[in-house]
């Protein structure tokens, strides 16, 4: 039946059928800056604090900040912070990830409901100086779940304090001022609600993790905590089912990108809102109706489809109304929001057509669009808070797009063949006054007449308008690259030396050198340097302050310490320490050798020379002799000088054919690593005659204490005690005498532990000298004891070369293991007791007319000597006899020619030891 494209036939309206829609109507003039939609997902990321805010509903995965329910403190200095965060209504499916002020936290172990775990140690935001400074618990929220165990270590929460039916943290902090400036920021991505879903046979599902919106509005109308709580006798399943499959539609979101949902629901609802909002927000998101037909409540998603009936004119009475699409709902451009996870979950932006249209169809470029309507922006902006999706959101606002320019509205009363209709449902109209054949429209309204007609809003549909178009592939968010304060790196590296500090008034001192390399970071403050001896527990601070160098002084010779150092920023947060340990040699390392040796001899003596040692430590030096002239050592030499001290840098000693051997001691008894060592083969040297000698090897016959021999050497039988070996006898020289004393002494280092193949771990992390620290380790010295009547002897003494004055000697080899692991060998030993040549002489000496006794002042050792007479006023003919040489002196008679004993004056001198 005819009619002009005028309006309806006013028919009495009786009933009335409409269904919640996804798409509403926008204001003409958009709204821009900070919407309420901006404001409430910033919201979901905060923490608030209170005890009767709304509890959210979380469908599919979102970050959460959540809501503080309780905070305590614990501890010493309140070392402890607890907290209670309820997350959302429960029970949630999982809990992925948890930031702490907006830095991702790494887990010992995987987070798991109403199990504590704690920060691993990869974390270098939250595990420091080898510790956890956060403990987590997960409550996922069923309502069966326990008291936290976490939090019930305090008294104020009770075995009662269940939350049940909430998802929340228990959280435990331990105070770190490098770390947390203020109460910590917490947020959850949680993966939601677990929801009943529905299988083909509409047989429900046991509860499980679903972003299916079908499922999540399902969950939604039924409960009856949060939701509506629609019995499900007033739900038509199948329709549910049937939105279900639409919205798991397989797509692939760009060329080459993996398939996802053509819907999915990821949302947090606020509780707040009225039921009928939220219901919005979920239908919004897919596209969906919710008709109330039949007293059920159906889901239909609006996509492709088919018509269930075709209604011509035959089936249209009275007039109807036909009207365009108006400008107000008519858009060139629709730009979409929605949530981005690769933006931390905030609100982003989509639009359609994009910014570079350029791969698009001319007729669904802007500009084509724009001319087409007149010049003008028609922009619209819609709001999507169920997705998350960049791809899913631009399809949306491209279907608003194409929705919007092809949006015919037919409004007709029809027969009853229209009584099968359901809003959401297709319907094909045929009217030859408009040209329609067969035009798929889709059903806004029902209205029931009194007539018994059928009143159907309808709006055009067209199947392209939900085909799925590939989209460019979303650019990848740049990383922010500006520095942050919070973040501070630790110094580069710290070094440590020590060194002898010298003070004016001959103090010397031992000094811990502290060296830091600075942190790249363009927001270090200053620096804190600690320090302790490896043996403490606590730091001590020495230092806070922009320096890179440090001095510790009077540090502990062989003591070994510790040092940190941390970078502290501007904004008080800290870096992690750089560490450095050193054992302090600065006493105990080695004495420099010395330099620049010389002996000149003059007559007897041998004035020795040296050029100073610089070191700070330096206590003397020590002056040793060796019969060798050539491949002398230290340990085979014996003492000449104990003690030369500083500053003197020579010396004068006997003159001997042999070597001299010199070396520098430092004031903790440590001696140069190398002896400097000058030879002298000057025959002329003295003329000293062998009175006595001994040689102890090779039987080494005296009496042994603690010493073993085996093979012709003697060693140390117990490394831990000291041994002695006593000369098998006392020698006698016959009289006291001065004598030149002289020792010969051969041995070497022996330690079974630091063989070769003994040695374990890598060759070139040993320490110590290459060759070993066997000679440093051991020691054997010659002792001496004088006397002269064999009975009463002085205390032995360490024996050096030179003159003594004695009838009787003993000798004594000391052997000491100053490790426990070395003991000296010795191979050879031996003593040589030498008189020098003297003179004695007397002038004008009157012998008398007979025979004159010569007393010497002192008597030889043996009356081998020469003597020399002169005689005075001699006359032709006289002549001289010396007899009875004895150590004492002798006889000398004066005769004439005639043989007869005359008085003459006479010189003698007299040569012998």
């Amino acid at each position: 039946m005819g009619g002009a494209v005028k309006k309806i036939v006013e028919f009495p309206i009786k009933v009335v059928s409409k269904a919640l829609s996804w798409i509403m109507p926008q204001p003409e003039i958009p709204e821009f800056g900070e919407t309420d939609f901006d404001s409430f997902e910033q919201g979901i990321l905060l923490n608030k604090q209170s005890n009767d805010a709304s509890i959210p509903v979380i469908y599919g995965t979102r970050l959460v900040g959540g809501t503080r329910v309780f905070m305590e403190t614990s501890g010493t200095d309140n070392t402890y912070l607890y907290m209670a965060i309820v997350l959302g209504e429960g029970e949630i499916n999982d809990i992925t990830e948890i930031r702490i002020d907006d830095k991702a936290v790494t887990w010992a172990s995987d987070l798991a409901d109403n199990t504590a775990v704690e920060v691993g140690s990869g974390d270098s935001n939250f595990y420091k100086d080898s510790a956890s400074l956060i403990r987590v618990e997960p409550h996922f929220g069923s309502d069966s779940q326990t008291a936290s165990s976490l939090l019930s270590t305090l008294s104020s929460w009770g075995t009662n304090h269940r939350l049940r039916g909430l998802a929340y943290l228990a959280l435990r902090f331990k105070w770190n001022q490098d770390v947390f400036s203020s109460i910590p920021k917490v947020q959850a991505k949680v993966q939601g609600k677990k929801v009943v879903t529905l299988a083909s046979d509409l047989s429900e599902q046991t509860a499980s993790f679903s972003s299916n919106p079908a499922f999540c509005l399902l969950d939604y109308l039924r409960n009856e905590r949060y939701g509506k709580g629609i019995a499900t006798a007033n739900i038509d399943l199948q329709s549910f089912y049937d939105a279900s499959q639409v919205a798991v539609t397989q797509v692939a979101p760009y060329s080459g990108g993996s398939n996802i949902n053509i819907f999915d629901c990821n949302a947090v609802l606020d509780t707040t809102k009225k039921i009928i909002e939220n219901t919005r927000i979920l239908l919004r998101g897919c596209r969906g109706y919710l008709p109330y037909t039949g007293g059920k409540y159906s889901l239909i998603i609006e996509t492709t489809g088919t018509a269930s009936i075709t209604l011509t004119e035959d089936d249209i009475f009275g007039g109807f109304s036909l009207a365009s699409e108006d400008k107000n709902n008519k858009y060139n451009r629709v730009i979409c929001s929605f949530v981005n996870p690769d933006r931390n979950f905030q609100v982003d932006e989509v639009q359609f057509p994009p910014i570079d249209d350029s791969g698009l169809t001319s007729a669904d470029q802007h500009a084509t669009m724009k001319t087409a309507d007149g010049g003008f922006l028609l922009e619209g902006r819609f709001d999507f808070q169920t997705l998350t999706s960049p791809y899913q959101a631009e399809e949306m606002a491209e279907v608003i797009l194409r929705r919007s320019r092809d949006a015919l509205k037919f409004n007709i009363n029809a027969s009853g063949k229209a009584y099968d209709l359901a809003i959401g449902d297709i319907v094909n109209i045929t009217h030859s006054s408009v040209g329609f054949s067969a035009k798929p429209f889709r059903v806004n309204s029902i209205s029931f007449n009194e007539d018994f007609t059928v009143g159907l809003n309808l709006i055009e549909h067209q199947d392209a308008h939900y085909t799925w178009a590939s989209k460019t592939q979303a650019t990848t968010v740049p990383t922010t690259t500006l520095p942050n304060p919070f973040l501070i790196q630790p110094p580069a590296s710290v070094t440590l030396t020590d060194q002898l500090i010298s003070y004016n008034d001959g103090t010397v001192i031992v000094a811990l050198d502290i060296a830091v390399s600075a942190s790249p970071n363009s927001f270090v403050s200053f620096y804190q340097v600690e320090y302790k001896k490896a043996s403490d527990s606590d730091f001590i601070i020495y230092a806070q302050g922009s320096g890179l160098t440090h001095r510790v002084l009077n540090v502990i010779d062989q003591e070994t310490y510790d040092v940190r150092v941390k970078a502290v920023g501007v904004s008080g947060a800290s870096s992690t320490y750089v560490t450095a340990q050193r054992t302090i040699v600065g006493a105990t390392d080695p004495i420099s050798n010395v330099t620049d040796f010389s002996c000149n001899i003059v007559g007897n003596e041998a004035h020795l020379s040296w050029e100073a040692v610089t070191d700070l430590d330096l206590a003397y030096y020590q002056v040793r002799y060796s019969t060798l002239t050539s491949g002398a050592e230290w340990q085979n030499s014996v003492s000449l000088i104990e003690k030369v001290s500083r500053p003197a840098t020579s010396v004068s000693v006997p003159a001997r054919v042999g070597s001299y051997l010199i070396k520098a001691v430092d004031k903790l008894g440590n001696f140069s690593l190398q002896a400097t060592v000058i030879a002298t083969n000057v025959t002329a040297i003295g003329n000293f005659n062998n009175v006595a000698s001994a040689t102890e090897n090779p039987n080494f016959t005296g009496t042994k204490t603690n010493l073993t021999l085996a093979s012709d050497l003697l060693r140390l039988t117990d490394l831990s005690a000291t041994g002695t070996y006593e000369f098998a006898s006392v020698i006698d020289i016959g009289a006291s005498h001065t004598s030149r004393v002289t020792a010969s002494l051969t041995q070497f280092s022996e330690d079974p532990t630091d063989l070769f193949d003994s040695k374990s771990g890598q060759f070139d992390s040993a320490s110590g000298s290459f060759d070993g620290d066997a000679p440093a380790n051991e020691n054997a010295h010659l002792e001496i004891a004088l006397s002269d009547d064999n009975s009463t002897f002085t205390a032995f003494r360490n024996f050096v070369i030179g003159d003594y004055t004695a009838r009787y000697y003993k000798f004594r080899l000391v052997l000491i293991s100053r490790d426990g692991t070395t003991t000296p060998v010795i191979s050879a030993l031996s003593v040589s007791i030498d008189m020098e040549d003297r003179i004695q002489s007397g002038n004008d000496i009157l012998s008398g007319a007979g025979t004159k006794t010569v007393s010497f002042t002192k008597a030889y050792k043996t009356a081998n000597y020469a003597v020399g007479i002169t005689g005075q006023g001699m006359a032709t003919g006289d002549f001289f006899l010396v007899e009875n040489k004895t150590i004492s002196g002798f006889d000398v008679t004066f005769k004439n020619s005639s043989n007869s004993a005359v008085s003459r004056t006479f010189d003698f001198i007299a040569k012998g030891f």
